[in-house]
């Protein structure tokens, strides 16, 4: 990760790889027409996960019993969102993991250390871009406006 964009995505290093963080930095500046100027600036963190009946899969053994899971998971969700307009999406993203365990004898790979040390050294630069924003602004902010006072 050599230059920092607004966006990036950084993928889960999990069991699952559709499980992404997608981090956005957001500048918005309107113009007005009288010379004015609004500044909004924030980091916005969109975490994507699946959420899929797997927990009705793995349970059964009858390839029958778990169909009709299926079918009654999926229905009950569509009537949700018809009903509601919405649905919660509830997952995990596992940015860093490592696995040992003894009882098998078996050691993993640590996955994810240098995923989770390029989305924390993102978020400190944009973090410390926006704080220098915002001084500016805050600086500009009194020197413009007559009979202001800085009470800082």
């Amino acid at each position: 990760m050599d230059e920092l964009r607004d966006t990036e995505f950084f993928e889960c290093d999990c069991h699952d790889k559709d499980h992404l963080i997608r981090a956005e930095y957001s500048k918005y500046i309107i113009k007005y027409l009288d010379g004015t100027t609004s500044n909004d600036r924030d980091l916005n963190l969109v975490f994507t996960t699946r959420y899929a009946d797997y927990d009705n899969v793995y349970s059964k053994d009858n390839r029958f019993i778990q169909m009709k899971d299926r079918w009654v998971w999926r229905i009950k969700k569509a009537w949700q969102i018809l009903w509601t307009g919405e649905i919660k999406s509830e997952g995990y993203f596992s940015p860093c993991r490592s696995m040992a365990d003894s009882h098998i004898n078996e050691i993993e790979n640590l996955f994810g250390y240098q995923t989770t040390k390029d989305l924390a050294r993102w978020l400190d630069t944009k973090a410390d871009e926006i704080k220098a924003d915002y001084e500016k602004d805050y600086a500009n902010y009194y020197k413009n406006i007559p009979g202001a006072v800085d009470n800082d």
